[in-house]
């Protein structure tokens, strides 16, 4: 019974919106539909006709219709003029872009059929399992891409840019010097990014030791505290391991105790303390290893939808699997981009962590640059913002103090950039602010 099924259509839908047409009702339909989006193959063929008239500037009416249809000798297959005509009867929609997003939703029904199709031909014929799921992902991002634009229009006139601008200025002037992102709970950190913002795709990059996961576990914690939920990709160490440093931090307790155990009887009350107080935090850690960056984006996006994330954490770049490509700086460019347009498509900001190269190692001034991101220089492209960590005891750099730590803002694509001074705790791999700027 499944094979006679009749495929998703919308014909009433469809005759009316060629009805809209034919009385010259057609720039808004042909900007929000394609013939393919028309399940009879009469109504591809008119509607096809009607865009080659409109874009020859040349008036869409009955006449005109059935002419560019002769001339292309496929009028007798559309149901010849009589039809044409037939379709003037045809109630025309006061809504039009309700009845386009009609017709093209069934269109965006039959396209999945037909994908997962294709996909269950792939899993009969494919012994490669990774070939498949890429395939897989690839074939249904295309349409869940297609159906976000099925929304309507993405693109927007200065007129409604410049009143939904006026609204916000007016709501950021009652709070002069607010965070206007999410706040990282770090003083001089907020200041100079007005928090983590919306869209924004942040790297973290650091050598390794340097804390770069602490960071972003504090951050993570931070954002716990004050009830802003967090989502942590931790593609290499597990969520065991990250619960043990976020509890160390929060206690107090050394960390190395939650390794080997030794633990102290006075110990105990400040880790159920630091328990009780974490148990609340809506913070969620998905620590699958490799996870391709499609899988991270659909993952982040149930996430969202279930819980309102407003942060995503991913540790790290170098080991999240990208497209396939001939070279690893290539690899790397599709993960970036990917990860840049889950940020603007979920609207929230994107936190990833990223190796350097080991050639600093070898000079005498070891702090971080731009040019010493690992891999590829797509990382510089997309990023909205790239920051470095650097302690100088690290490098027994003696005039500097034990656990300082150097957070020096290389790029900021809408803002300024700087230095912010943290210091860290190695002992409970935790950050403290150790400035504050006065207002």
């Amino acid at each position: 019974m499944d094979n006679l099924k009749i495929l998703p259509q919308s014909i009433d839908f469809e005759e009316s919106v060629l009805s809209s047409c034919l009385v010259g009702d057609t720039e808004e339909i042909v900007d929000l539909l394609l013939p393919a989006d028309f399940y009879r193959t009469a109504h591809q063929k008119i509607f096809k006709a009607i865009i080659e008239l409109y874009k020859d500037d040349i008036d869409v009416n009955l006449i005109s219709v059935a002419d560019k249809l002769t001339s292309l000798k496929c009028l007798e297959e559309c149901g010849g003029a009589t039809y044409l005509a037939s379709l003037l009867d045809i109630p025309i929609p006061s809504n039009k872009t309700h009845f386009c997003s009609k017709v093209r939703d069934k269109a965006i029904q039959r396209d999945l059929i037909k994908e997962c199709n294709e996909i269950t031909r792939l899993c009969f014929d494919e012994n490669d399992v990774e070939k498949i799921i890429d395939e897989a992902q690839k074939r249904i991002s295309l349409i869940s891409n297609r159906a976000i634009e099925n929304k309507g229009a993405t693109a927007k006139s200065y007129n409604n840019l410049v009143v939904e601008a006026s609204e916000r200025y007016e709501e950021l002037s009652k709070n002069p010097g607010s965070i206007t992102g999410v706040s990282t709970g770090f003083f001089m950190l907020d200041y100079i990014l007005c928090g983590l913002q919306q869209s924004d795709l942040i790297v973290i990059a650091a050598r390794p030791g340097i804390g770069k996961t602490a960071l972003a576990l504090n951050i993570a914690g931070n954002m716990g505290k004050v009830g802003d939920p967090a989502l942590i990709f931790s593609l290499e160490m597990s969520g065991e391991q990250l619960i043990d440093r976020q509890t160390a931090g929060e206690s107090g307790v050394n960390s190395q105790k939650f390794r080997s155990g030794k633990f102290e009887r006075e110990d105990w009350p400040k880790i159920q303390k630091a328990q009780s107080k974490i148990y609340e935090w809506p913070v969620y850690i998905d620590d699958t290893a490799a996870l391709h960056y499609r899988e991270i984006h659909r993952r982040a996006w149930q996430l969202k939808k279930k819980k309102g994330i407003k942060v995503i954490f991913i540790d790290h770049l170098q080991i999240v699997r990208g497209d396939k490509e001939s070279t690893r700086d290539r690899e790397i460019g599709s993960i970036t981009a990917g990860l840049k347009a889950t940020a603007k498509e979920l609207k929230i900001p994107v936190v990833l962590l990223s190796q350097l190269n080991r050639s600093l190692e070898n000079r005498s001034n070891k702090r971080p640059v731009i040019s010493d991101l690992r891999d590829s220089g797509n990382i510089e492209q997309d990023a909205d913002v790239i920051m470095f960590l650097y302690r100088p005891a690290h490098y027994n750099e003696e005039e500097k103090y034990e656990g300082q730590t150097e957070l020096n803002i290389a790029k900021q694509r809408n803002g300024p950039t700087g230095m912010v001074s943290l210091k860290w705790n190695d002992k409970i791999t935790r950050f403290y602010d150790i400035e504050k700027r006065e207002e």
